[in-house]
C-alpha cells in the first residue's frame, strides 16, 4: 500500500515528465514525410559572360578556387542536402562582387539568408588561411630584382620595390568610437593601408585602422615600416605621396620642384606611383562592396578588415589569371593628398631628415639630370 505522500510524490514525477516530452517535441523542427528541396542553380549552367558578372571570375577560376577551399568547406555531416562547396564559394564572390546583402544574396543562389550568413562565414574563414600564399613582400634578391625592373619600364625610375597608399573602405557606423570611424570626408570608414607592384598585385596589406586615422600613422604601426627601419630590406624604396614623411627608403614629390632634374624626378615618381592609384580603382570595381557605390558594409570593423583582406587575396588571383577588369567601373574617386604639417612630421618622425634628403639628392642627380 502506497501512502498518500508516496502517491503526490509518483504522480509529480509522471507530470514532470510528461511536460518535458512535450517540451522536446515542441522544440523539435517539423518536416513532412516527403520534403521538397529547391533546385539550386549550378554556375556550370550559365554563360560565360553571366559567370563574370555575377562572380567576377571565370569557370575555370572558379572550379580552381573551389578545389583550393574544399578541405575547410566540405560538409561535414552525412545528409544528402549539405551544401556543397561550389554554393558557399559562388555565394560567398557574388557578395564580394555586388555589395548585396544576405536576402538578396540568397534568393539568387536559392538558399536561406541564415545559410547564406554561413557561407560567407566559412568561406572568408577558409580564404583566410591562404593569406600568405597570395599576399607577400619580394625578400629575396631575385624577386626584388625583378620588382624594380618592372617599376623602371614604367618611367625610368629606378630601385622601387611598391607604391604605397591608403583607401578607405565604407562601413556601418560602430557603437561607442562612432566618432574615430569618421573620415575627413565624412562618411564612417576604414583606412586601409595597401602596397602594390609594377603589374598591380598587392604585396602587403594594414587592414585596422579607423577612417580618421593619418595615412603616415598607419605605416608607423605596420610590420613593413619595422622591416625597412630596421634594414631588414635594403635595396630599394617605396614611392607614397606627400602625406607620408620623406625617409632613405621611401621616396616623396619634390614639395617645390625648382630644377629640370627636379621636375623630371617628380614627373617619373608620379606616373610610377600611379600604379597604386589604378590597383584601388581595380579592387573597388571587381568587388563592389568595397566601394560606396555598394553601400557600406554592415558588419563588425574587424569582419570589415577580413572582407577587404580577402578581396586583395582574389585581386591578386585574377591579376594571376589575367581575369578582364569589369566594364562597369565605379566612378573614380581619388583620395587627396594630405601634407604633414611640420609638428605632425616632428611626432612622427623621430630621427634627422637630413639623410633621406640627402638620399633623395642623390637619386636625383645621378638618375634624372641629364
Amino acid at each position: 500500500m502506497f501512502t498518500a505522500a508516496a502517491i503526490y510524490v509518483l504522480q509529480s514525477l509522471r507530470l514532470r515528465r510528461e511536460r518535458e516530452r512535450r517540451r522536446r517535441q515542441l522544440g523539435r523542427r517539423r518536416y513532412p514525410l516527403h520534403r521538397v528541396y529547391r533546385t539550386r542553380t549550378q554556375f556550370l549552367d550559365l554563360s560565360e559572360e553571366e559567370v563574370m558578372t555575377s562572380y567576377r571570375f571565370d569557370k575555370e577560376t572558379i572550379l580552381s578556387l573551389c578545389q583550393m577551399l574544399e578541405g575547410d568547406l566540405q560538409p561535414r555531416t552525412q545528409r544528402g542536402h549539405a551544401l556543397p562547396v561550389h554554393i558557399k564559394v559562388t555565394t560567398f564572390l557574388a557578395f564580394l562582387a555586388t555589395g548585396s546583402f544576405q536576402t538578396p544574396l540568397g534568393l539568387t543562389s536559392e538558399i536561406t539568408q541564415g545559410a547564406t550568413s554561413r557561407c560567407l562565414e566559412q568561406a572568408l574563414a577558409a580564404l583566410l588561411r591562404h593569406t600568405h600564399h597570395f599576399i607577400s613582400f619580394p625578400i629575396r634578391r631575385e624577386e626584388q630584382h625583378e620588382t624594380m625592373r618592372d617599376f623602371y619600364q614604367i618611367a625610368r625610375f629606378p630601385s622601387v620595390l611598391g607604391a604605397i597608399d591608403c583607401t578607405h573602405v565604407p562601413l556601418r557606423a560602430p557603437g561607442g568610437d562612432e566618432a574615430i570611424y569618421r573620415n575627413r570626408k565624412g562618411f564612417h570608414s576604414l583606412n586601409m593601408q595597401v602596397v602594390c607592384n609594377a603589374k598591380g598585385l598587392i604585396t602587403n596589406v594594414v587592414p585596422r585602422f579607423p577612417g580618421s586615422t593619418h595615412d603616415a600613422y598607419i605605416l608607423t604601426q605596420s610590420r613593413i615600416y619595422e622591416e625597412f627601419q630596421l634594414r631588414h630590406i635594403t635595396g630599394g624604396w617605396l614611392l607614397g605621396d606627400r602625406s607620408y614623411p620623406l625617409k632613405s627608403w621611401l621616396m616623396i614629390p619634390m614639395a617645390n620642384p625648382n630644377t629640370a632634374a627636379e621636375m623630371r624626378y617628380n614627373r617619373a615618381h608620379r606616373r610610377t606611383r600611379a600604379v597604386i592609384e589604378r590597383t584601388f580603382g581595380i579592387l573597388k570595381s571587381r568587388f563592389r562592396c568595397l566601394d560606396r557605390s555598394g553601400g557600406c558594409l554592415l558588419y563588425s570593423p574587424s569582419k570589415v578588415c577580413e572582407i577587404f583582406l580577402a578581396c586583395c587575396i582574389l585581386h591578386n588571383l585574377a591579376i594571376n589569371r589575367h581575369i578582364p577588369v569589369p566594364e562597369d567601373r565605379p566612378e573614380e574617386n581619388e583620395e587627396e593628398d594630405i601634407q604633414l604639417s611640420m609638428e605632425e612630421l616632428e611626432e612622427i618622425h623621430h630621427l634627422s631628415q637630413r639623410q633621406a634628403i640627402r638620399e633623395r639628392n642623390s637619386l636625383i642627380e645621378s638618375h634624372f639630370r641629364r
